[in-house]
Parts: C-alpha cells; sequence; structure tokens
C-alpha cells in the first residue's frame, strides 16, 4: 500500500481469503484456490503469501486488516466497500457517511479505524469523517489487541509478539491512515478551510491525541509545494515594489492577496503549533521579509498607507504567531495615525495655501459682502479659498482641522488686520456653507468666536453714532442677534437705557452715559478684542507678534482708567493714576507668578517685580483714593490677567 490509499479490498488476508488462525499449510492450500480461482494477478497471490508467511510482515497485515471480526463480519464489511467503491466521489454524501458509521458501530476500534481509512483512500474526505477515524485511534487498546494478536498466532503456528513490537507497528499503521486521511482533505476545493475545522474541534475534543499530530504533519508536507510557491511570489512582489514606482499599490494589493492564500493553506498548522506552544517557522520567515517591506515603505518613502495595508494583512494572516501579534497591532496603530497626518496635510496645505493669500486680499470684505463664503466662475481669492475648503472636508473624516484652519483666517484678520467686519462674515459664511457640518464641538467655538468678533465690529459703530440715540439703539439690536449668555443680559440693559434716554430726551446726558455704559461693558466683559484669547486651538501658520505696551492693554484707552508709573523712590504722594498704576501693576504681578515658565521669562519677571518695588513699595495717596482704586482693580480682573498673559507671551 502506498502512502495515498489504504485499501481493505488489497489486503493479503482478502487476496488469499485467510483469517487470523491460517497456519502455513493453510496459507498454501489457499495459494493454490486464488492462483484456479485467477480474480488476482499471479504475482499479487504470492505477493500476499510472502507477507502471511513472514512474522514481521504478517504484524502489519494483521493490524491493517479486520481483527477481533467474525468471518460473518467481514464478509460484511467486503460487500459494503464493494458497493462504495461503485460511487463517484461526488456520489458519496454525509448520508452514506452516516449509515456505514452506525453499521460499523459495534466493532472493535482497530478494524473500525481500518474500515474508515479505506473509505478516505477511496472517497474524498469531510470533517465527520476525519474525526471519526481520530476517535477510533483514539479508543484502540494496545494491551487487549496484544491478548488478541497472540491467542490467535498460538493457533497458527506463528511466534508470539511483544508489546513494544505491537505499539511500534500500530504507529506505522496510524501513520498510514494520517497519510490517506491529508490526501483525502486535499481532494477537496478548499482543502485548508476543511482542515482547521478539523484541527479546531479535535483540540477541543482530545488536544492530547497522536492522530492529530500525525494528521497536521502529513498535510503539512502535502502543502509544501503551494507554499514553496506563494512565498516566491511573494518575494517577487517585494523586490518589485522596493523602487516606490507608481504601481507600488498593486504589489501591495498582490502580497496581501497571498498572504491570504498563504493563511488558508497553512493557518491549520499555525493553530495546532501555537497549541503547542511553538511558532510555525515558514510563517515567521514569511512575516520577517514582508514587514522589513513594511518598515522600508514607511522610514524611508513615508508611504504610510501601503505600509499600513501590508501590516494589516500580516495581522489578519499571523494572528497566531504569538511574539509579532503585538508588534503588528503597534505598527498598524502607529501607521494610522501618520497616514491619517499624512493625508490631512495632503488635503489641507491648498487649504493653508489659500488662507495666506486671502490674508493679503484687501477686497475679501467686499466678496464676502457680495455673494458670502462661496465660489464663482471667475474664481480670486475668495473662490481658492471656498474650493479648497470643499476639497478638504468632502475627503477628510475628521473635518474640524480644514473648519480651524478658516477660523484663524478670521482671527488673523479680526487681531492683526484689526478688521473685525471681515472676519464676521468669513465666520458666519462658514458656519452656513452648505455640504459641510462641523462637530458640536468645533460649532460651538465658532458660534463664540462669531459672537465675540460680532460685537467688536458693532463697538466701532456705537463710537460712531456716539450722539445719536436712535442710531446706537439700532446698532445696539444688531449687537442682540447674536449675543449670548451674560452678555445678551448685559447689552439688554444697555438697550434700556438707551431707550430710556431716548424717551426723556435728555440727548446730551443720554449721548455720554450711551457712551459710558458701551465702554464700561465692554471693559468688564474683559478680552473682546482678541477672540483668540479664548481658544485653545493654536493657527497653523507663522505670524509675528508685536509686544502690547505694559501699562495700555486694551485697544480703546479710558482715561478715567489711565496709568502713570511713579518715579523711583520711597515715601512720595502718588497721584490717582501713579496709585492706579501701582495697584494695578501689582494685579498683574501676582497673575504672572503662575505664568512664567521659561529661564528668560523668569528673568523678565524679576526684572519687573525689582523696578515695581523701587517705585511702588512705600508711597502715600491722598484720602479715599486707593479704596476706589481697588475696586476699580477688582473690576477688571479679567483684563488684568489679560494683560498678564500678553506680557509673558510678548517675552
Amino acid at each position: 500500500m502506498n502512502n495515498e490509499f489504504f485499501r481493505l479490498n488489497e489486503s493479503s488476508f482478502h487476496i488469499l481469503k485467510a483469517n487470523y488462525e491460517s497456519s502455513r499449510a493453510g496459507i498454501s492450500d489457499l495459494v493454490d484456490d486464488a492462483e484456479f480461482d485467477e480474480f488476482f494477478e499471479v504475482e499479487e497471490v504470492h505477493r500476499a503469501q510472502q507477507s502471511l508467511v513472514t512474522p514481521k510482515m504478517r504484524l502489519m497485515e494483521e493490524l491493517s486488516w479486520l481483527p477481533e471480526l467474525s468471518d460473518v463480519q467481514v464478509a460484511e464489511v467486503i460487500s459494503l466497500i464493494e458497493v462504495v467503491a461503485q460511487l463517484e466521489p461526488t456520489q458519496f454524501k454525509p448520508t452514506d457517511l452516516k449509515s456505514i458509521v452506525k453499521v460499523i458501530a459495534p466493532f472493535p476500534e482497530l478494524a473500525k479505524a481500518n474500515i474508515l481509512a479505506h473509505l478516505c483512500g477511496v472517497q474524498r474526505a469531510d470533517q465527520a469523517l476525519i474525526q471519526s477515524l481520530a476517535t477510533s485511534w483514539a479508543e484502540i487498546d494496545p494491551p487487549h489487541l496484544l491478548g488478541f494478536i497472540n491467542d490467535t498466532r498460538v493457533e497458527s503456528g506463528f511466534p508470539r509478539v511483544d508489546e513494544q513490537q505491537l505499539r511500534q507497528a500500530l504507529r506505522e499503521v496510524e501513520g498510514k491512515h494520517s497519510n490517506v486521511a491529508a490526501a483525502s482533505i486535499w481532494k477537496n476545493a478548499t482543502p485548508g478551510i476543511l482542515m482547521d475545522k478539523i484541527v479546531v474541534a479535535e483540540l477541543a475534543n482530545n488536544p492530547s491525541g497522536v492522530f492529530l499530530g500525525l494528521l497536521v504533519r502529513s498535510y503539512d508536507s502535502r502543502s509544501e509545494t503551494d507554499l514553496v510557491r506563494i512565498n516566491g511570489n511573494i518575494n517577487d512582489h517585494i523586490e518589485l515594489a522596493k523602487p516606490n514606482g507608481a504601481d507600488l499599490g498593486e504589489h501591495v494589493g498582490a502580497i496581501s492577496d497571498l498572504l491570504d492564500a498563504w493563511d488558508e493553506i497553512n493557518q491549520p498548522v499555525q493553530v495546532f503549533e501555537q497549541h503547542q506552544g511553538h511558532e510555525e517557522g515558514r510563517s515567521k520567515r514569511v512575516y520577517e521579509n514582508v514587514r522589513a517591506l513594511c518598515l522600508d515603505l514607511a522610514n524611508n518613502h513615508e508611504e504610510y498607507r501601503e505600509a499600513r495595508r501590508l501590516s494589516e494583512a500580516l495581522l489578519r494572516t499571523f494572528p497566531e504567531l504569538e511574539s509579532v501579534a503585538e508588534v503588528l497591532k503597534n505598527d498598524v496603530a502607529q501607521l494610522g495615525t501618520l497616514d491619517e497626518q499624512q493625508r490631512q496635510t495632503e488635503f489641507l496645505a491648498p487649504l493653508a495655501e489659500a488662507c495666506e493669500a486671502a490674508k493679503k486680499d484687501r477686497k475679501l470684505n467686499n466678496s464676502l459682502a457680495r455673494r458670502g463664503f462661496a465660489a464663482n466662475r471667475r474664481g480670486g481669492v475668495l473662490s481658492r479659498l471656498v474650493k479648497s475648503f470643499e476639497h478638504a472636508v468632502s475627503n477628510m473624516t475628521d473635518t474640524s482641522y480644514a473648519f480651524f484652519l478658516v477660523r484663524d483666517l478670521a482671527l488673523y484678520i479680526n487681531n492683526d488686520l484689526d478688521d473685525p467686519e471681515t472676519a464676521f462674515r468669513l465666520v458666519d459664511g462658514l458656519m452656513s456653507h452648505n455640504g459641510a457640518v462641523p462637530s458640536d464641538k468645533v460649532c460651538e467655538k465658532m458660534e463664540e468666536d462669531r459672537a465675540i468678533i460680532h460685537r467688536n465690529w458693532k463697538m466701532r459703530e456705537l463710537d460712531e453714532n456716539a450722539g445719536n440715540l436712535s442710531a446706537m439703539s439700532q446698532t445696539v439690536d444688531e449687537m442682540l442677534e447674536y449675543a449670548r449668555g451674560p452678555d445678551r443680559i448685559e447689552i439688554l440693559q444697555l438697550k434700556e437705557k438707551i431707550d430710556s434716554k431716548r424717551r426723556q430726551k435728555w440727548i446730551k446726558r443720554g449721548i455720554y452715559a450711551a457712551i459710558a455704559a458701551v465702554i464700561g461693558f465692554f471693559v468688564l466683559a474683559g478680552e473682546f478684542n482678541r477672540p483668540s484669547s479664548r481658544s485653545n486651538y493654536q493657527p497653523t501658520t507663522n505670524r509675528t507678534t508685536s509686544s502690547s505696551p505694559t501699562v495700555q492693554t486694551t485697544t480703546t484707552r479710558l482715561n478715567r482708567f489711565e496709568e502713570d508709573k511713579p518715579s523711583i523712590g520711597n515715601g512720595k504722594t502718588l497721584t490717582r493714576s501713579e496709585v492706579r498704576y501701582c495697584t494695578f501693576q501689582g494685579e498683574r504681578l501676582d497673575f504672572m507668578r503662575s505664568l512664567s515658565m521659561t529661564n528668560s521669562q523668569i528673568n523678565r519677571f524679576n526684572q519687573l517685580i525689582g523696578d515695581y518695588n523701587l517705585r511702588c513699595s512705600n508711597f502715600r495717596y491722598r484720602a479715599g483714593v486707593l479704596t476706589t482704586i481697588q475696586s476699580e482693580a477688582a473690576a477688571r480682573t479679567s483684563i488684568l490677567r489679560a494683560d498678564a498673559r500678553r506680557m509673558v507671551s510678548s517675552w
């Protein structure tokens, strides 16, 4: 019998119609009968005779036949296998197997195993057949079998065998069965999938079974040709992918497909080796070669997307290689981050360039006023800005970066160009743009920016309309459209005051009261002139920031809060503005203590402390002045804190 077939109808016992009690003389008579019947070739008959009369060869024949079955049962088995032999592989159905298993269920385990192995040799195996064969081998009782063999040898006149001889011969028969089962598995269209199911099931049912290990090794040996071919193709595509040409994606896709093909065949071997505490060696080498390509693509060519595809394919193919699974998970995560950053850069770069161009466009406000945040056929800076924004948000999973780039442009126009009207139109148009929906967090931040920028814009109108209560009232109404929270309450109070003055027709006092209320409101609100200070977002473009004056920190300087730096000295009587400087500067220095971080900033802070002590450590003041100015400082806490931040940031 060769390794791919195990045929009971080719057994020496079947050819000569012998049984386990047949003696040498009886076998000789059976040879004459067989030659006369001419059912088998003379060479086969004599080969069968030689096998049965040679003690060592006879043991293999005894173990490969139907031990412990009666002549009637043997005849039933022969009839059964002759029926199966007449069926085409496609005609042999699971129901046929169930019928056979039911018939042989009472048989001794070795006889049952030989019948199942015969079925594997003549038909295409399925999971149930292979697992039945494995179960039969797991239940064979060698000592009982040894007793049967020696008892029949006493009757046939052949020498007895010892247990070691029996066990060695059993391992040979079991090996033949595993080879036949593996060959039968390879007759299936998807042998790897079938084998994987068998391995998983047997590891759960009988993980220490000898038959499973033999079956895996036989299956693995038969897969060698296919795996060598797949590995060669993988290496070919690795070499072609290294130059990083335009067809890189095709080679990466081909490698990924080849890894899937490798995994389909080799997966059951990997699973078995993992259960044994080992890592399948050939798979480990394939992993190392492909990961080397991943590292080369990522580190030397910045091809993060293709490197990520390969890493994902490796992780999908080799999760059983425990020593590399965590490495691959980390590779996939890092390459995913790098790929996303590269994608963001790719789609945000045109938008960043358009934002830079918009900073220099003096007609941007007119364009926004005419058509809002929208492109037109004639092009222009605004069209370029809108189109690059739309391109970015349509290709990015996280659109926040695109929104923040345009938002930063608006903050630059408001802060550095001192043009809140254009900044407002830009933010308002961005928020109402069709097809781009910002996240709730981004939307909330932009609504806050819009309210602050709109307030900055309308504040100037209030100043320009000073003395015209009707115009001021209209401006306040416009401010209410975007005002939020406490700001809205303050503006409503301001509106009530303006309307009250209009009703009373106290024109002159009404003008002064309105201006004072507006200025007081914006001073108390704090930081209205720098909306970017409310945002944690850092602009993506470099800009030069000029240092603010030490004392004058708001856009509109008011005489009632004027500060004058005292001259150096102790015990001097200071003016109100000099006392205000000492009080306000003391508050600023307190805020700076928690802001100074670098050595240079600490040095600058210490210089201010020294200067402050020379001027303000000991002074006199008129009655009531200090109390009043301390109240002013309490009301301007947010402004003084903002002054401190700007001073530190300018160092």
